[in-house]
């Protein structure tokens, strides 16, 4: 005779089974960020083969070479296929009326009103991005060596800052440069690109907590400007 609760428990342990295997493949898909630093296509252009030389048969004239059309030989020295990062470089956004930026040589420099008070907003940002200060004054701030976590990255980045500020009539000018940068076991400090996301990440962070009111509301449409439209 059919036993019914041995079938109904067999059903039930094989969907437990099931649905831990599927949880571990999303959890997989999840944390792998390569999606995001990676062109989405077919590689085997990579594995093409050299061009061979022309051969003339005896008795055959050719044109001749014409160097607007000569091909040269590269030897790639760079990354190739997915090893290449496609994620664009971060660039720094105030958010403070009457104020400005710019990011060189790995060095955001922001000049701002005082009345904005944007300096002593820094330990703030810090602190909320679980960045220790090791030493602060009016006129410099140094951090300690801290994880920094981003979302298009599957290991994570120790790094340490420098902010400086300079006083000038009723302005401020506040510079954000890198201490030091690694990754695991590996000195990045002198890779433009990886020094430019930290440093500009972190000063958008601040530049985040610094905002008005104004910049995180959705502008609200004129109801005579809806009408118009109709």
């Amino acid at each position: 005779m059919f036993n019914k609760t041995i079938l109904h428990n067999y059903v039930l342990i094989k969907t437990v089974i099931l649905t831990a295997i599927v949880s571990l493949l999303l959890v997989g898909c999840g944390s792998d960020q390569n999606y995001k630093r990676e062109i989405d296509g077919n590689e085997d252009y990579l594995n093409s083969p050299a061009l061979k030389p022309l051969i003339i048969p005896k008795g055959m004239t050719i044109p001749a070479e014409i160097a607007d059309f000569f091909i040269y030989k590269l030897d790639s020295k760079g990354n190739l296929g997915k090893q290449v990062d496609i994620r664009p470089p971060v660039v720094p956004i105030p958010t403070v009326s009457d104020a400005f930026v710019i990011y060189n040589n790995g060095v955001v420099t922001f000049n701002s009103p005082l009345n904005a008070d944007v300096w002593n907003k820094i330990p703030n940002t810090l602190n909320n991005k679980n960045i220790p200060i090791s030493s602060s004054d009016n006129f410099t701030i140094k951090t300690g060596k801290a994880f920094i976590i981003r979302a298009d990255e599957t290991q994570t980045a120790e790094a340490s800052f420098i902010f400086k500020r300079q006083i000038v009539g009723d302005t401020e000018t506040i510079t954000v440069g890198l201490d030091s940068l690694t990754r695991g076991t590996e000195d990045i400090s002198s890779q433009p690109i990886e020094v430019q996301r930290y440093v500009v990440g972190l000063f958008n962070s601040l530049m985040d907590d610094v905002a008005p009111q104004s910049f995180r509301e959705l502008p609200v449409k004129d109801s005579n400007e809806n009408e118009a439209k109709k």
